[in-house]
């Protein structure tokens, strides 16, 4: 190997170095875009159910951009839902770890998430209620305190028919 080969190799691997893009477009990427570049969709299979029929929920979380978008949550737990502003359809408190987070996506990509509920209402640790026939609002949000003023929050409602 010549003295002029090493240098040429040197320059070659370091032009083959990978970026980080999702690093990149985070520091790049306006705060109020990202929220924005975020779309989060609850959905049930029908609008109306026979009492004890399960719900079936499907969440969704895209992200509308061609580059990878990060969220910031106040938890390790990205995401939540709630059953009339009760979060797992469950009076009973949960620890939840304060601890901040980033909820992360690729480009253009979709999560998709299934969850069922059973009408009912957990009212203490071992105990579920089954809930009375009347409208019933499901919604789902990123684990933030501006996820509502953000947009990153939505709800679907449904109907227990008697």
């Amino acid at each position: 190997m010549t003295r002029d080969a090493r240098p040429r190799e040197r320059a070659s691997d370091e032009r083959t170095r990978t970026i980080d893009w999702a690093t990149l477009s985070h520091v790049v990427t306006p705060r109020a875009l990202r929220y924005r570049a975020i779309d989060v969709g609850v959905s049930t299979d029908k609008r109306r159910y026979e009492p004890g029929e399960p719900v079936e929920i499907t969440i969704t979380f895209r992200n509308r951009l061609p580059i990878p978008i990060r969220i910031r949550t106040d938890s390790p737990h990205y995401w939540y839902w709630t059953v009339d502003g009760l979060r797992s359809a469950s009076q009973v408190p949960r620890a939840v770890p304060d601890q901040p987070a980033a909820f992360s996506f690729t480009q253009r990509e979709r999560k998709r998430v299934q969850r069922q509920w059973h009408q009912r209402m957990q009212v203490s640790e071992d105990d579920w209620q089954p809930v009375d026939p009347g409208w019933y609002t499901i919604a789902v949000g990123l684990t933030r305190s501006d996820a509502a003023a953000r947009g990153l929050v939505d709800t679907a409602v449904i109907e227990i028919v008697s």
